[in-house]
């Protein structure tokens, strides 16, 4: 499907999904090089930028869990700049586009007096939107923050490991937008005008931004492993301790038995009145006495 808006002397054709024709349309129409055009029918594994003509190609990839449409922890945006606009390819719906695409509609994407490329406009919303994932990683940590000191510790070694994981594929998805950024800036000075290479700056920014939000959460999941290990250490050690007493104190407990078990000629106590009550009392007597003793040693 392909969607075409325009803000002042821009354009922006959107292509959700394309289908050969359509691409092939749009060679004709717009010039693009059909090697590009290829690369736009399915999505590409790794983020780069290449320049041909007068235009630049760039692959981004977004990560995301919350906002995400699909079972994908990443979202891939293909964009062909040029001076007239961009041209975007995506391979399922991604929020920030759609909020991007009722902000243009509405003329408030940009002003005038600081008439810049549209292609800013859209990062700057993909990056608010990310910055969304982020707040909600927070609170995904104060959560499991919460359950571990709820005695939920089990259920939250997963609920951490699977934190863990959706915050290394969100570092590793963004980690490379600053060398497509950088070599944005870089091939756009023979493009485009100055203010390109200020505006990339500002994306830079708000991308170390990300980075060092990334790196805060990874210390607090640190943390919160660390304390969830040692709550279920302390527990484990807890019941093998009660274990190792019930052991002792049955120990003793099963040798008076056996010995007063024996098949021998002479065994004292037995055939007494009430020999089975003195027995039985023995045992109870040397219970006491190590439960006595190992309350003493603040065992239990």
């Amino acid at each position: 499907m392909i969607t075409t808006r325009s803000f002042i002397d821009q354009t922006w054709i959107d292509l959700n999904s394309p289908t050969k024709d359509e691409l092939d349309s749009l060679v004709l129409s717009r010039d693009i090089d059909p090697m590009v055009a290829k690369d736009l029918l399915t999505p590409t594994p790794k983020q780069h930028i290449k320049e041909f003509d007068d235009a630049i190609y760039a692959v981004i990839h977004i990560p995301y869990f919350k906002n995400s449409h699909t079972t994908s922890l990443e979202q891939e945006i293909d964009i062909i700049l040029t001076r007239k606009g961009m041209i975007t390819t995506r391979y399922d719906s991604i929020d920030a586009l759609h909020h991007f695409a009722k902000q243009i509609e509405v003329n408030e994407i940009l002003n005038k007096e600081n008439h810049s490329h549209l292609f800013f406009g859209m990062m700057r919303e993909v990056y608010h939107f990310l910055f969304d994932e982020i707040e909600y990683m927070k609170d995904w940590m104060k959560e499991i923050e919460k359950n571990i000191f709820e005695g939920k510790e089990k259920e939250m070694v997963f609920g951490i490991s699977t934190a863990g994981r959706n915050l290394l594929s969100f570092q590793r998805t963004i980690t490379p937008h600053e060398l497509v950024l950088s070599e944005l800036s870089r091939v756009g000075e023979n493009i485009f005008d100055d203010k390109f290479k200020k505006d990339i700056k500002l994306l830079l920014v708000e991308w170390r931004r990300l980075i060092f939000e990334i790196e805060n959460i990874k210390n607090m999941l640190n943390e919160l492993r660390e304390t969830n290990n040692s709550i279920l250490s302390t527990k484990q050690n807890e019941i093998m301790k009660i274990f190792t007493i019930i052991a002792f104190v049955t120990f003793p407990l099963s040798l008076i038995a056996t010995i007063f078990g024996m098949n021998a000629s002479f065994m004292p106590i037995i055939g007494l009145q009430n020999d089975f009550w003195l027995i039985l009392g023995l045992m109870f007597a040397v219970s006491i006495v190590m439960f006595t003793y190992f309350k003493y040693k603040r065992w239990i």
